[in-house]
């Protein structure tokens, strides 16, 4: 026993558990308070639990605990080293200082290169836009549409918008091939660099041109952010509570290394200096990931860098869990192919912290080895009784709780709501199979296929459930699972030990992890073809029938818009039912009239809702499009989590797995009635007995008007073999009614296809006829949905 005084045990987690706490709580009132504090203690308890663990911990007993805890020993050593070097990134929070940009006589010329090979049209259209719509003199700009699969209609596009394309006949290193071809058809002052799905914003060289004023500014490089959920928000049905998975990095992390010269180039949303590039030879070739090499050798050649913190340009992040896979695994083999070619501890001009945050990078992709290790330490307890840990219940509270608890609650001083200890956890656990597969395989020199563009933009109309992704999670929770009843069931000789404490509390700890990243293998639909933008602008809709009127723009895309408008003198909600048609523009502003049709429609007490798709856009309608998507507030999430606890995350999986798609929406409007209708069926429509029991009613009952308004009977004459000397009749309920049609319910059936003539009297006449679409039972009844325009589409 380390400690002989039992009475003095719990003094020093106490004591900083206390202070601890303290901080925790201060900042929440006051964030930023305290982080270096934090810092300090959360690493010094660390430190003194791995110390505990070297002396004291490692088992003796047999050959293969040993080994086991020795293993486990040292992955906790590397985990440790990790945290000293993010707590250093995050020690001082970045400070961007906006730098103007010089007087025009002075100002850079400036190549834009947006590298493509097979992304969508639609896609890259929406960058080239950004690109043009950037501020900047036309004269001093030039956009360059890297092509590497020669497609016409690339080429096509490109021409439309001003843009000059380029391709090649080989495509020798990927990307970083093509990069370097238009780098020598180019002579630009400074590159740009997009990926085919980065939008810049107009504002993009504002932010980062005027920083080039200094000579040995090699590149700055801004936050690649994202515009739609990715599979953890949108499978999770996350989306507003979850930032994007890359957020972290990408916003908070790449700050912090600026400060010591080594933000790291991602491939997009940067601004190279010519000259710095052509001194390290271009884009570094021979590795899958040119641009953490890239960036390196800069780096190494003295140049300085810099981090923009604006979002200044978005794109899609992958858009299902199979293509994240393939990105992180071209990540994960191409750090490690880095590594091997300029190794960062020997690579010459690199300064020592340099060293250290490279090699850091390339340590932190083995982690879905080191977590397969702390998932299978304890499984190989609770199964076989393999001991990594020896120690007791009180050496446990007095050295591993506060080291715990320590490192949770930093993170939340430090990191704020931009990041969660559990949600780190959950992210790499997802991964953890095929990142341990790729490190491994890529360490040993095994080869793979060539290299593939991470898909995007490809949508999905059906869900999927990703049972090869799955599998290594379900036979990790079903181990977890035998080994639990095991040992705590099978094994009383267990019971009250220390080996039994924490083998349970990890063994459960990463079962929460594994069970959400089996939900997140259900991969689910996505219909949209373009992501929308919320916007809440003002913007005129205009009618077919009934005029233009002011509404509010909710959300818009390129290829569409949703506008709600509301009810007023002018637009009540029984005349829009019985006059509207369809939208014919959207007067947007600063824009103008964009022509299109409505696709939906739906009406709520508060006003009607349209849903509308646009005409082929011209460029220039395209151009302010894109301006006006960028330049909103709602364009790209923020990096904060909300309402982000693991189990509020479970219940939101559950809850929506639970519910069906929505189903389509109608393209007109229908208003509940209620009135009772006369048919008066001229033919047979397998209603003989009710034709029979029909001619016993007058014909001249009574009937209510229409609650829409209108008054008079609904007369609804069957003209598939007209018979106008039968003069019998049926009574329905018209359940609602529309311009485009009706539901009626009847205790008589209709034939489905039948054509119709419908008349209200008084009110609206549909001389050209209509169709029954269905017929469906409720009970003692039917009811029949009829669409008054056959050339509508369907959509009862």
């Amino acid at each position: 026993m380390i400690l002989q005084n039992w009475q003095w045990m719990f003094v020093y987690p106490a004591v900083v558990l206390a202070i601890m706490e303290t901080l925790w709580i201060v900042s929440r009132k006051r964030p930023g308070f305290g982080h270096r504090t934090a810092i300090v203690i959360s690493l010094l308890v660390r430190l003194i639990y791995l110390v505990w663990r070297v002396l004291f911990t490692i088992p003796t007993d047999a050959w293969w605990n040993t080994a086991t805890g020795l293993v486990l020993l040292a992955v906790e050593v590397i985990g440790f080293a990790q945290s000293v070097t993010v707590y250093a990134t995050l020690w001082r929070p970045h400070a961007g200082v906006s730098v103007p940009l010089p007087p025009a006589d002075k100002l850079p010329s400036v190549d834009v290169f947006i590298a493509t090979y097979n992304e969508p049209v639609s896609m890259l259209r929406m960058t080239i836009a950004g690109a043009v719509s950037m501020r900047y003199p036309r004269d001093a700009v030039r956009i360059y549409v890297c092509d590497d699969g020669g497609r016409d209609e690339v080429r096509q596009l490109a021409e439309q918008y001003g843009a000059t394309h380029i391709t090649r006949e080989d495509h020798a290193h990927a990307k970083a091939g093509n990069l370097n071809n238009a780098l020598g058809l180019s002579e630009g002052e400074l590159i740009v660099t997009l990926d085919a799905d980065m939008v810049p914003r107009p504002d993009f060289l504002e932010h980062t041109v005027g920083r080039f004023q200094d000579e040995r500014l090699g590149f700055v490089q801004s936050p690649q952010a994202f515009y739609n959920e990715d599979p953890f928000q949108y499978n999770l049905f996350s989306g507003k509570a979850l930032p994007n998975e890359q957020d972290f990095f990408m916003r908070t992390l790449q700050g912090g290394k600026s400060r010591f010269n080594a933000v790291m180039y991602v491939g997009s949303n940067t601004v190279f200096r010519r000259t710095a590039l052509e001194t390290v030879g271009g884009f570094a070739v021979g590795v899958i990931t040119e641009d953490l090499a890239t960036g390196m050798l800069i780096q190494a050649a003295k140049y300085r860098t810099e981090f923009v913190p604006e979002i200044i340009a978005a794109g899609l992040a992958p858009e299902n869990l199979a293509d994240m896979l393939k990105q992180r695994d071209r990540w994960c083999r191409g750090n490690i192919q880095t590594a091997r070619k300029w190794n960062p501890l020997t690579l010459p001009g690199l300064t020592p912290m340099q060293r250290w945050l490279y090699s850091d990078a390339v340590v932190y992709w083995y982690f879905g080895v080191f977590k397969l290790i702390y998932i299978l330490a304890p499984i190989l307890f609770l199964l076989f009784g393999v001991t990594a840990l020896d120690t007791s219940v009180e050496a446990l509270i007095v050295f591993w709780l506060p080291s715990y608890l320590c490192v949770t609650m930093c993170f939340v001083i430090v990191v704020g709501r931009r990041r969660s200890h559990s949600w780190s956890n959950i992210y790499e656990l997802a991964l953890t199979p095929a990142i341990a597969f790729s490190a491994a395989a890529e360490t040993l020199g095994l080869k793979v296929k060539a290299f593939n563009v991470t898909p995007k933009g490809v949508g999905l109309q059906r869900q999927v459930f990703h049972w090869r992704i799955a599998l290594p999670h379900l036979v990790l929770l079903v181990l977890s699972a035998i080994g639990l009843l095991n040992a705590l069931v099978f094994s009383p000789q267990l019971a009250g030990t220390a080996a039994l404490f924490i083998n349970v509390f990890w063994c459960l700890y990463f079962v929460v992890g594994l069970a959400l990243s089996v939900a997140l293998c259900v991969e689910r639909p996505r219909l949209r073809s373009a992501e929308r933008t919320r916007m809440g602008t003002m913007v005129t809709a205009e009618f077919q029938r009934i005029g233009s009127h002011p509404g509010v723009l909710v959300d818009l895309s390129l290829t569409g818009a949703r506008v709600t408008i509301p009810w007023s003198d002018r637009l009540e909600p029984d005349v829009f039912a019985s006059q509207t048609a369809a939208v014919t523009a959207l007067r947007l502003p600063d824009i103008g009239a964009v022509r299109g049709t409505g696709s939906w429609i739906a009406t709520t007490p508060q006003g009607v809702s349209v849903g509308f798709r646009f005409d082929p856009l011209t460029p220039e309608q395209t151009v302010e499009l894109v301006r006006v998507i960028t330049e909103s507030p709602n364009w790209v999430r923020g990096d904060e989590e909300e309402k982000a606890l693991l189990v509020t995350a479970g219940w939101r999986a559950v809850r929506g797995a639970s519910r069906t798609l929505a189903p389509w929406r109608r393209s007109q409007v229908r208003v509940a009635s209620g009135a009772q209708a006369i048919l008066h069926p001229v033919a047979s429509v397998e209603i003989e007995s009710a034709l029979q029991r029909a001619r016993k009613r007058s014909t001249e009952r009574a009937v209510g008007g229409l609650t829409d308004g209108s008054q008079g009977a609904v007369v609804v004459q069957v003209a598939d073999q007209p018979s106008p000397s039968d003069p019998t009749t049926l009574t329905a309920v018209v359940e609602d009614i529309g311009f485009g049609g009706c539901r009626l319910s009847m205790r008589h059936r209709l034939q489905p296809g039948s054509l119709v003539i419908v008349e209200i009297p008084g009110s609206l006449a549909i001389p050209e006829g209509a169709e029954v679409r269905w017929v469906k039972r409720r009970g003692l009844r039917f009811e029949a949905g009829l669409q008054f325009d056959r050339s509508a589409p369907n959509h009862d």
